[in-house]
């Protein structure tokens, strides 16, 4: 079932996309589909919060061979070793069908987990879960129509992960699973995106929407919950002078269980099978947090959180989690420049189409409950730089700040 909340843009969104477009439709700026050649090998160094610091050794190779597909890996080394890969927009029809292929091996990571669920959660209360094995997988096809304007996406991720220990805020070891916690995830998701924008890749006015739905069965584990994830995102870009937009993105998320897991006390501590020694307090703190959010998983679902390089960018990845979330963002994005410029730097080659600056503001809510979702938020403003280029990309750094500290996220492509 939908949530009631999305219904009425749902219906706004089918009345939209009633037959193909009209000859007076929006045009586009640029043909949507680039094909410029561009690479980047670049070592960036990284500081997280909950997870600590290293270099990442970055490769991309955009446009092989003139085509349409991008091919990318990062070696992670430091505090969190591994290697990320992925290859996009391989077209296997040309401009209609397009698969996207990602693999994330991480071999060693700690990361925060927050005492709480929700937005009432102590930003220094957390202990560090340390991974000693993650493998993802995903893949996704994508049905192209309309010069772009319509999508529809198909996709299916698995991830296999292991928990020996957790760590207090300070790194130091408080319990250990023996043998390690074992979390298998499979998730299914298909959705559709309609964009009436004057580009894709860099829009300056117009609308998009988008509405995915996931399934979460956690690989056929019957102990574990059953949920689907509902995503409903709308943007709207209004055009400010010749050059420069201001963009407007509501997005939100509801989970729905179809079948809770099991909740029982026992069971839980038994399945994270962290045994701790009578009296120790630290240990005992730490594994019932650990029952407790896996608990309130199991009872309610988790949406997409936020937090991170997409939503409330001056909070750390997942830092607000839940049933529920909602967030209201705002960026005016000023170009600086629009001349074409070909470069090539050695270590990285493409040609930019635009300089943007952007100042932005975002707020945002969690909850348990649609009740209470929006009675509180969280907030941050920030200023980034962006680069646009011919081969599609859109190289982006951001400073964001909030109530907990300042965080810098450097990506590609935009946030909304």
């Amino acid at each position: 079932m939908l949530p009631r909340s999305i219904i009425p843009l749902l219906l706004l969104l089918a009345v939209s996309l009633l037959g193909p477009p009209r000859a007076d439709a929006l045009e586009r700026r640029r043909p949507q589909f680039q094909n410029e050649p561009s690479y980047l090998i670049f070592p960036l160094p990284y500081s997280l919060p909950g997870i600590g610091q290293g270099i990442v050794l970055t490769g991309l190779l955009g446009n092989m061979f003139g085509s349409y597909a991008d091919l990318y890996g990062l070696l992670v080394t430091g505090d969190a070793t591994g290697t990320i890969a992925g290859l996009e927009d391989v077209h296997l029809v040309s401009e209609r069908l397009i698969a996207n292929l990602f693999y994330q091996g991480i071999d060693h990571a700690v990361v925060a987990q927050y005492e709480t669920r929700g937005l009432d959660s102590d930003a220094d209360q957390f202990i560090l879960l340390e991974a000693s094995a993650v493998v993802t997988l995903e893949g996704s096809l994508t049905a192209v129509f309309f010069d772009r304007r319509l999508e529809l996406v198909a996709g299916t991720v698995t991830q296999h992960a292991e928990i020996p220990r957790i760590r207090d805020k300070d790194g130091d070891v408080i319990a250990e699973a023996d043998p390690a916690f074992e979390q298998d995830l499979r998730r299914q998701y298909y959705g559709v995106r309609w964009d009436y924008t004057d580009d894709y890749a860099d829009p300056r006015k117009g609308i998009r929407t988008s509405l995915f739905r996931s399934h979460t069965d956690n690989d056929g584990n019957a102990e574990s919950a059953e949920y689907f994830v509902w995503d409903f995102n709308l943007s709207g870009f209004v055009p400010l002078g010749k050059q420069s937009t201001l963009a407007l993105n509501y997005f939100r998320s509801d989970a729905q269980v179809t079948r809770q897991g099991n909740t029982d006390t026992a069971a839980l501590l038994l399945e994270v099978g962290v045994l701790c020694p009578p009296g120790d307090a630290a240990c005992i703190a730490a594994r019932d947090d650990v029952v407790e959010r896996l608990r309130n998983e199991r009872k309610h679902g988790t949406a997409t959180d936020l937090g991170g390089d997409v939503r409330l960018r001056a909070y750390p990845q997942s830092r607000f989690s839940g049933a529920h979330s909602v967030l209201y963002s705002a960026e005016l994005r000023w170009n600086l420049t629009e001349e074409v410029t070909p470069f090539n730097y050695f270590i990285w080659k493409d040609v930019r189409t635009a300089v943007q600056l952007a100042f932005f503001a975002e707020l945002g809510s969690v909850s348990e409950s649609l009740d209470t979702l929006g009675a509180d938020y969280r907030s941050d403003v920030g200023v980034g730089l962006r680069l646009v280029s011919a081969s599609g990309f859109v190289y982006r750094a951001d400073w964001a700040s909030g109530d907990e500290g300042n965080e810098v996220t450097i990506i590609f492509n935009y946030p909304f």
